[in-house]
């Protein structure tokens, strides 16, 4: 990826919305700040911009398991929202990062699908894409995983190939600028974890992995107090903050089910060569 010390997002989105319209196949409908995150994530470089969108689409249509059906409103999804805290964080003072916290609230192992976690994991992303109070700066997104309450029969709940799909489009087709990945609360099985992790894993990934103890203060080397739940001693109130993705995912429930935002449309596809063409044979991968 080439990285460009500046760079309009204006333009750029601009410049990648026209060549969209280029590719008949890809939905049009895409909103204008998830345009300029492409931008913004790949620091201007627009023909890495448009690699990325279109494996990201590419996943989309090859895995209906996981990006089909996706009302949030749908007792799956909500059985999943009450289940686990997938929650954005607001912006810390002082820090640019932007963190997003998750964590099991119900351990019930019964109640963990693993495909329908994935699929709310895809449905907060993609509405938090397009949020105007998640600022595109210099900061990368800092996700932590607490795994209290996570055991060993929820690891045996987890589908490969979903972990797979979710493994490559977070690491090569999500629009973000990855900094860090902590998991907080470890669990004495880590090893076991990260054997089903591992081989999915980017090595450039798992470099921007820090783990930490129960009752650890490693963490706050890496990241201001602040952006921690106000029960390990932060600022963020979880409760508050996940009600509020509440009610963005209630108000713009549409965006997320209007299906010409996502599909491709293979009866559009046009004769002559294209780069979706190329991504849709690197996909099976």
């Amino acid at each position: 990826m080439g990285i460009e010390k500046e760079f309009n997002l204006e333009e750029g989105a601009e410049r990648l919305k026209d060549w969209i319209s280029t590719q008949p196949h890809l939905p049009q409908n895409i909103h204008p700040t998830l345009l300029k995150r492409y931008i913004h994530s790949t620091r201007g470089d627009l023909e890495y911009a448009k690699k990325i969108f279109v494996l990201g689409y590419t996943l989309r249509q090859n895995n209906p398991t996981i990006f089909d059906n996706r009302d949030p409103l749908n007792s799956n999804v909500m059985n999943i929202l009450k289940a686990i805290d997938m929650v954005p964080l607001p912006s810390v003072e002082g820090c640019e990062d932007k963190f997003i916290y998750y964590r099991l609230v119900d351990c019930d192992p019964d109640k963990f699908d693993f495909n329908d976690v994935i699929k709310t994991f895809f449905i907060i992303a993609d509405l938090r894409m397009i949020q105007p109070d998640v600022p595109m700066n210099d900061g990368g997104d800092v996700p932590i995983f607490d795994m209290n309450g996570f055991t060993l029969r929820h690891m045996t709940k987890v589908v490969l190939s979903t972990l797979r799909v979710y493994m490559r489009y977070t690491q090569e087709a999500h629009p973000v600028r990855l900094k860090a990945i902590h998991v907080i609360n470890c669990t004495p099985f880590l090893d076991r974890v990260m054997c089903l992790v591992k081989p999915f894993m980017k090595k450039r990934v798992a470099e921007m992995l820090h783990f930490h103890l129960p009752n650890s203060e490693t963490i706050y080397a890496h990241l201001p107090k602040a952006a921690l739940p106000d029960e390990y001693g932060g600022e963020q109130s979880i409760i508050k903050h996940k009600e509020d993705w509440f009610n963005r995912l209630k108000l713009q429930r549409d965006y997320i089910t209007d299906g010409t935002r996502w599909k491709i449309d293979e009866s559009r596809r046009s004769n002559g060569n294209d780069l979706s063409g190329t991504l849709r044979k690197l996909e099976i991968d």
